[in-house]
């Protein structure tokens, strides 16, 4: 069993260490050399792991510009509406002069001084965005008007507005306040 044993095993290891010198290319090595077989897998190795690289990039950037328009809009809604609460007091004041201006008053010098006011105040409001809304003789829209009644009238037509109880106010296309109206019915209705 010696020597025919010993052969059989030599050729064995011989097998084994020609096997590993034969590279995928078919040169022999012991693929830690630089064939190309090595050099065509690390590239695309590479382009592959650039391809990953490159596509998480062009996701990050589109996630990113869609927080950027987010948050732009987001912002300008903030700034738009900052100021709602103010307005909606100053309204208050608004309201107040018109009903003076409205008032039987012997002394044209107070009402003149009034209207003055008025005049100014109204402007800066429309300044700031402020827009009323609701006239007699408006279409009704329930997106912008409350109906507090409907009732005939012979000098408007159905389906307009008739008495305002309460102008309504935008600030800058936002409702801020619907108008308060009475709807008419019609002729004789």
């Amino acid at each position: 069993m010696g020597k025919k044993h010993d052969e059989k095993l030599n050729e064995e290891e011989h097998i084994e260490v020609t096997s590993e010198q034969n590279c995928e290319c078919g040169n022999e090595c012991d693929c830690g050399c630089d064939c190309e077989c090595n050099e065509n897998e690390e590239i695309n190795q590479l382009q592959g792991e650039l391809a990953l690289q490159k596509d998480k990039y062009v996701r990050l950037m589109a996630e990113f510009d869609n927080f950027k328009k987010r948050t732009a809009g987001e912002y300008s809604k903030m700034i738009e509406m900052a100021n709602k609460n103010i307005v909606e007091d100053l309204i208050e004041v608004r309201e107040t002069f018109e009903k003076a201006l409205a008032a039987e008053n012997d002394s044209s010098a107070f009402k003149e001084g009034v209207a003055l006011i008025y005049t100014k105040f109204d402007e800066i409001l429309a300044k700031h965005g402020l827009e009323s809304f609701g006239e007699v003789g408006d279409e009704f829209d329930p997106s912008l008007h409350d109906a507090m009644l409907k009732q005939a009238s012979d000098d408007i037509e159905e389906g307009k507005i008739a008495v305002i109880f309460q102008k309504g106010y935008k600030l800058r296309n936002n409702i801020i306040r619907h108008a308060k109206v009475v709807i008419s019915s019609g002729v004789g209705a």
